[in-house]
């Protein structure tokens, strides 16, 4: 008969299993597009132009959509590791054991340390999670801020004013809590101070402690630790490209929700959704456990909103209303996208450490949290495994350039359409020959130089002089090389 205390061990170790094989992982694939590889030749532009204020889409053209951090993380491992897979995805990386590291903690002293570590295995079993941590983007960053926040804000608050006593406002997590929406306004923008609005604004309503939650946090305090840690660069970005403020704040983060297709978008990655389907997405993202917390929520007619009985590791009582405060930040980012039509699965992800935690309250039964998170790690294991055989296809340049030594004195020119991978793999040389014009002027210039065709638009590589040869192909593409005189 297996115990308690045997579960346990399988929980971390699953866990531990999981982070390992993630970290193994990272330097196994390619980077794909469009997200990865074009947030790693941002990252790689910024690491080697050495202009680390504005991040950059291409040489001399700056990148307004997102804020620098998860750019200066990327370009700094960089710069100590060197340009790869690895060096790219590890700060992401890093970035996910922490918010498992806050994970264990806020657990263990909220409810004990048993919950603890079963909270630390659903999350690092959670699909969504555990791929995104291993992937050059913004939100694992975003996760983070948002986890030290809401973390910081329960304990700052919850604890006096949800048992209806006197607030004593503790400064330190009060800084805290200030100091997290500062690195969630340089990880993502102001969408990182709208989700964790929502989640405290949904509790303290709920409970109907909204003026006392306003009235606990140091708002001079805090908001002198917010502007001295966000208002110097944002300043300094509108300062060296005039405009970044109107198109980050109005376009990026009112325009892109509120029109599918965007068409004022810069960098074409405007996505049309059905309104609504954040949910689904959070189904997907959130497998096995978004699943499981909908069944056993169906089934559990005594789960209650109020208070949570348990008893922590030192003896005391668990604070009421704590399973509506995560409730309430497990949906914020649903409630925030449920209208919008420009977005993606990953926008999800704000409310994981939330569900982590509520998982272990709602689930009794270590042994099913086990048995669940051994599937969905199974899954993830299988689905790294076979991406970094080259199994699953998936589109990059990487295998392509791979096999072109490219010289430096021939350029190298996409047919119509440039992948962020050939960038990237390219170190930048890749340009865009977008029509039949601005190849002419590449061949009138009687140089040697590369080009890449797609593999099906068979029709144009019959009308290529003889004068260029193939010299690599992939299932995507096909590279010729052209001399002059053509």
């Amino acid at each position: 008969m297996v115990n308690v205390n045997q579960w346990l061990r399988y929980a971390a170790y699953l866990a531990i299993s999981l982070l390992t094989v993630r970290l193994i992982s990272l330097g196994l694939y390619p980077f794909f597009d469009t997200t990865e590889s074009r947030y790693g030749e941002i990252a790689r532009l910024m690491f080697e132009t050495g202009n680390w204020v504005t991040p950059q889409f291409d040489y001399g053209t700056p990148f307004w959509g997102k804020p620098p951090l998860h750019t200066w993380l990327s370009a700094a491992s960089f710069s100590m590791l060197g340009v790869s897979e690895f060096s790219g995805r590890l700060p992401h990386f890093l970035s996910g054991c922490l918010v498992v590291a806050l994970v264990y903690r806020f657990t263990s002293q909220v409810l004990d340390r048993e919950k603890a570590i079963a909270a630390v295995m659903v999350l690092c079993s959670c699909l969504g999670f555990i791929v995104a941590i291993g992937m050059v983007m913004t939100d694992t960053v975003l996760l983070l801020s948002i986890t030290l926040a809401m973390m910081s804000f329960w304990h700052h608050v919850s604890l006096q004013v949800s048992s209806g006593q006197s607030i004593d406002s503790n400064k330190r997590y009060s800084d805290v809590f200030f100091a997290a929406l500062a690195l969630g306004m340089l990880a993502k923008g102001p969408v990182a101070l709208v989700l964790i609005g929502i989640g405290i604004a949904v509790w303290s309503i709920g409970n109907r402690i909204l003026f006392n939650v306003i009235a606990s946090l140091l708002w001079r305090r805090g908001i002198t630790i917010f502007l001295l840690l966000t208002l110097p660069w944002y300043l300094w970005a509108e300062i060296r490209t005039p405009g970044f403020l109107n198109y980050f704040i109005i376009g990026e983060h009112f325009y892109r929700f509120v029109e599918p297709g965007w068409s004022g978008d810069l960098y074409g990655s405007a996505h049309d959704q059905p309104k609504g389907m954040i949910w689904i997405f959070w189904l997907a993202a959130a497998f096995p456990w978004s699943f499981v917390l909908v069944f056993s929520l169906a089934t559990q007619a005594q789960f209650k909103l109020t208070p949570t009985k348990a008893v922590t590791e030192h003896g005391r009582a668990a604070p009421r209303n704590f399973r509506s405060y995560l409730v309430s930040w497990l949906i914020a980012p649903m409630l925030l996208f449920t209208l919008a039509g420009n977005i993606l699965p990953i926008y999800v992800m704000p409310g994981f450490a939330a569900l982590s935690i509520l998982i272990v309250i709602v689930v009794k039964s270590l042994r099913v949290q086990v048995f669940c998170a051994l599937l969905s790690g199974s899954l993830v294991m299988l689905t790294l495994a076979l991406v970094s055989l080259g199994l699953v296809s998936q589109s990059s340049e990487s295998a392509l350039l791979k096999q072109v030594e490219l010289t430096t004195d021939k350029p190298l020119y996409y047919w119509q359409h440039r992948p962020f991978s050939a960038q990237f793999y390219s170190q930048g040389r890749a340009k865009l020959a977008a029509d039949e014009a601005s190849l002419k002027s590449v061949i009138n210039e009687e140089q040697p130089f590369y080009l890449a065709v797609k593999a099906k638009n068979k029709e144009f590589q019959q009308e290529l002089p003889t004068d260029c040869r193939v010299i690599a192909e992939s299932k995507k593409r096909v590279m010729y090389q052209c001399f002059w005189g053509i």
